[in-house]
């Protein structure tokens, strides 16, 4: 018996993997919208970075993130790789959370994420997006020092590696001090206001400040662009030192 459920309500469809635990959400009108708060705050290093050319995605889910990118990121996006471990969830994305599989830049691969990435080349990859849970909260491979390493390694100097992770487990900060055996100090932390997710944002280079009136601007312009908040963000984003 599959343990994937879907419900819908007020619009939204919603993906359960047998708990009470939110997979994904879909707004049914309007399917490339990112309907949760951390879905959305996985776009914030685009106040850092520009838009993205190339993009693995770790764990396919609903399909919202490759929607919004494939939706936002325009032109600039030339590949987006997505790699799911579960067919019967690739086989229900296709069916109720449609994802525009662009045969030009678009793969989605029945896959390891964790074994996936250790074949692309070095420095190849401009954006790392892992978002991978299962009903029971785990995350596997998709935590440990090898596909850190092996993330790390397939990023380009400018590339973002980009993970949500939850602050009441154990596990985080153990999680936290694999990154930053790779990352150094250029992690930076955005926790959602809500809920108990951290949105881990990690660089092969130093961030920005987010104190000047440049990066204030930035914010701005890409909350008017985006319609999301990256201007309050900025003032919720902490460096990864002041928890490890």
């Amino acid at each position: 018996m599959s343990d994937l459920l879907i419900s819908e309500q007020n619009g939204l469809r919603t993906l359960h993997f047998g708990s009470e635990w939110v997979q994904g959400s879909m707004r049914i009108s309007k399917p490339a919208e990112l309907t949760l708060g951390y879905a959305q705050e996985m776009t914030a290093p685009l106040l850092f970075v520009p838009p993205a050319r190339t993009i693995y995605v770790a764990g396919l889910g609903v399909g919202a993130l490759p929607r919004w990118a494939l939706a936002h990121m325009g032109e600039s996006l030339k590949r987006l790789d997505i790699v799911e471990l579960r067919a019967d969830v690739i086989s229900l994305a296709v069916q109720t959370f449609p994802l525009p599989l662009d045969g030009s830049r678009v793969k989605l691969t029945l896959g390891d994420a964790a074994a996936e990435i250790a074949a692309r080349g070095s420095a190849t990859l401009d954006w790392v997006w892992v978002d991978c849970y299962d009903g029971r909260g785990r995350v596997g491979a998709l935590e440990s020092t090898e596909f850190y390493a092996e993330a790390h390694r397939a990023l380009r100097k400018n590339g973002v590696f980009v993970a949500n992770m939850w602050s009441n487990v154990p596990r985080y900060a153990a999680g936290l001090k694999r990154l930053s055996k790779l990352f150094g100090n250029n992690i930076l932390l955005l926790p959602s206001v809500a809920t108990e997710n951290v949105i881990v944002i990690a660089s092969k280079t130093q961030f920005p400040s987010l104190e000047t009136s440049e990066m204030k601007q930035h914010a701005k312009a890409l909350t008017q662009r985006f319609k999301m908040p990256f201007n309050r963000w900025i003032e919720r984003i902490a460096p990864v030192t002041t928890v490890i």
